[in-house]
This record gives structure tokens, sequence and C-alpha cells, in this order.
């Protein structure tokens, strides 16, 4: 049997050691603990009151609007002479990514001219003119030789939706041919002796400056006197807009006579009929210029007793009134 005392000697040396084995753990623990980084700082709510909000820097940052198609001008029209070429633009901001048409309205329908930069229209007058810049891009219908039938409404149109409408009126302005007399006014035949001169004036109106071509014709034959029988003057006046042309034809015989017209290019022309008669006493230069005559004393003359009394008085003599 053993010694009690050696017994109790065990036991404090193993409840000895056990204390030892716990308070390293617990030093352990401890240390690690400390060696946790610190909690965060929690921040409290803070209310911000609708005078303190800054909505444009909210809208610059999160809420940016894109920008819209948008012509850069409302009208477009145009104006343009006879013959010349008209331009009508469309110039366009914030295109992006839409299509832009040009179309004719006929009608009621509406006609499909361009599409981007392609053209459906065939005329080879018709053509566009694409440009872009900064932020902007022009879409420019180009129409030459403008006659009378291009006079109408037209649309420049971008594909959004609803679509962006640009209208546009072209108009056209013709010249007016007339062949006048002396006074300015407009005549349809003259009158002319054999031998005399031809003088034929004509006034042109509404017309470009520099202006084109004026030609006199005879028939369908173009008038070109370079010789001393005639000649072709041409005077413009562009402060009031108008051409001013004599044709002159010397010596003139009846192989003249016809109809003789005035031509401005190829678009306006006025007629004139011109008679060229033998003899200076002809009823037909009478019916231009009327000449006075004097009337005869006859028995149906009123004045005949007066004329027969001078003749009595004055006759010689010598001689004897017959019956």
């Amino acid at each position: 049997m053993s010694d009690p005392r050696k017994v109790l000697r065990c036991l404090l040396l193993l409840l000895s050691a056990a204390g030892s084995v716990v308070g390293r753990r617990i030093a352990a623990s401890s240390l690690s603990i400390k060696l946790l980084p610190p909690p965060a700082r929690i921040h409290p709510f803070v209310s911000v009151s609708e005078a303190h909000y800054d909505h444009t820097h909210h809208t610059h940052h999160h809420h940016q609007e894109v920008p819209e198609p948008h012509f850069s001008s409302t009208n477009a029209s145009r104006e343009v002479f006879l013959g010349d070429t008209a331009t009508l633009d469309c110039t366009v901001h914030d295109l992006l990514n839409e299509s832009v048409s040009w179309m004719r309205q006929v009608d009621e329908v509406l006609e499909l001219l361009t599409w981007d930069t392609h053209t459906y229209v065939k005329d080879d007058r018709y053509r566009l003119v694409h440009e872009a810049g900064d932020g902007w891009q022009k879409w420019q219908l180009v129409i030459g030789d403008v006659q009378t039938q291009d006079v109408g409404d037209y649309r420049c149109q971008v594909d959004t939706t609803p679509p962006l409408v640009l209208d546009a009126a072209l108009t056209v302005t013709e010249p007016r041919t007339r062949v006048v007399d002396e006074r300015g006014d407009q005549v349809e035949e003259k009158h002319y002796n054999s031998g005399s001169m031809i003088e034929l004036k004509c006034i042109v109106e509404q017309v470009p400056f520099p202006h084109g071509p004026v030609t006199w014709r005879r028939g369908a034959t173009v008038l070109t006197f370079n010789t001393s029988r005639g000649g072709i003057s041409v005077k413009g006046d562009e402060a009031s807009g108008f051409i001013s042309s004599r044709l002159y034809v010397a010596n003139a015989s009846p192989a003249d006579s016809g109809q003789y017209s005035c031509w401005y290019r190829n678009y306006t022309s006025d007629t004139v009929t011109v008679h060229v008669i033998a003899g200076e006493n002809s009823q037909a230069m009478q019916h231009d210029a009327p000449t006075e005559t004097t009337a005869a004393a006859s028995p149906a003359s009123p004045h005949w007793p007066l004329v027969a009394l001078l003749t009595c008085l004055t006759w010689p003599p010598h001689l004897s009134l017959g019956r």
C-alpha cells in the first residue's frame, strides 16, 4: 500500500502542471485578441434638405441628357431666275446615326428624291452634296438649269420619332420679252417702204445680271448682221433689271418681209410681222403713218360754189368758159 503523503505530493504536482498549461492557453488567447484590427467607425446618417441638393452636379455626373437632332435654320426657301442653279440647304446638328432624306410634294404625294447619300430622282439636273463638320452635317439639294416645272414645295426630313421636318419652297422668276415701238407699246405689225430702214426694238425684263444672250430670228433663221445692211445692238440696265436690243435692216425690200422674233436665250420670245411695200404711196404705209390729203373740188363738195366763183374771177378774158 502506498504512502498517503506520497500520493498527495503527486496530486499537487499534477495540479501545478495543469495550471501552468491553462495559464499559457489563456495568455495566448489574450494575445490573439489584441492582434485583431479595431472595429470600423460607424458614421451617423446625415439628412440633406431639397434646398441644399445640387441638381446640376447630380445631372451632369449621373443623368446626362443625350442631345437631340435640330436644324440650324428654319427657312430653306429659295427664289431663282429661270435657267439658274437652285441650292436648298439642310444643316442638321447632333444628328448621331439618324438618316436624312429630301422629298418633293407633288399634289398630295411626297416624292422621294434622296436618302442619305443616294439619289433616286431620274433627272440628271438633281444631285446631292453632303458636308460634315464638328457636330453638324449639311445635306444640300442642288437643281441645275431650273425650269418652271421645278417650282413647288420641298422637304428635308430627319428619320427620328416623330420625324424632324424642314420645309423649303422653290420659286422661279421668268423673263418677259416684248417687241415695242418708240413709245414702248407692244406691237404686232410694222410697215415700211422699199429702200427704207427697218428698225425693231425689243425689251427683255426680269433677267439676272450678268444676263444671257439676246438673239433675233427671221422665221427659224438666226440673224447675225455683220454687213452694211444692218446690225444688232444689246444694252443692259442692271439697276432696272432689263435688256434693250435693236435690230437694223438697211435698204429694205419686199423680200425682207416676214416674221421677226426677239429671243432671250431659248426661254422666251416675242414676234412682230414686218411688211415692206414697193412704192411710197401704198395704203400699207398710210396705215402706219396717216398722211394729210386735200379734198378736190367737186359738185359733191360743200365748197364748190366758192371754188367756181374764184375760178371765174381769175379766168383770163381772152378764154371762153366751156359749158
